[in-house]
């Protein structure tokens, strides 16, 4: 494994899966990518409809800004923020997925179920759905894991037989 692609939604819950993901790249010495989708602005035309604005200076800051708070929670990490651009969050995190082409994919998951996944979907399911990579998954109060490599630091290597003594 030589590359993981960390998501987040810019909450806390979403930046959950950050430390996880830093743990399992450090353990594999793997290249990381934080991804977060920053939603577009909102202007409602009427009741029903809504219309993206044009890009503009407040977008620019919004995508630094959140760089910068990538950059600072995960040094080291390549760092990309991504507008929606009308687009669902699932669809930006499978795009950029297909460019950077990762390993695995870590996400944060809110763990809606029932109606409040009917209402309100759910972007971990759709990316784990349709990823091209394997997708793992972190819910709140999920301790990090101390990863570590087979065949080093004690930890016995591993075959399809089992452990070698």
């Amino acid at each position: 494994m030589t590359h993981i692609l960390v998501t987040t939604d810019g909450s806390e819950l979403g930046h959950l899966a950050l430390p996880h993901a830093r743990a399992l790249a450090d353990a594999l010495h793997a290249g990381l990518t934080v991804l977060s989708v920053v939603p577009d602005d909102i202007m409602l035309a009427s009741e029903f409809a809504y219309v993206p604005p044009v890009s503009g200076p407040d977008e620019e800051a919004r995508l630094r800004a959140t760089e910068a708070d990538l950059a600072a929670r995960l040094p080291g990490a390549a760092v990309r923020a991504e507008l929606a651009r009308g687009r669902h969050t699932t669809r930006v995190i499978l795009d950029v997925a297909a460019e950077l082409r990762p390993d695995l994919i870590v996400m944060g998951t809110h763990g809606r179920s029932g109606l409040g996944r009917a209402l309100l979907g759910s972007v971990a399911e759709g990316v784990a759905h349709h990823a091209p990579a394997p997708v793992l998954l972190v819910r709140a109060g999920q301790s990090v894991t101390a990863w570590a490599v087979p065949g080093t630091s004690g930890v016995p290597a591993v075959t399809p037989n089992g452990p070698v003594a």
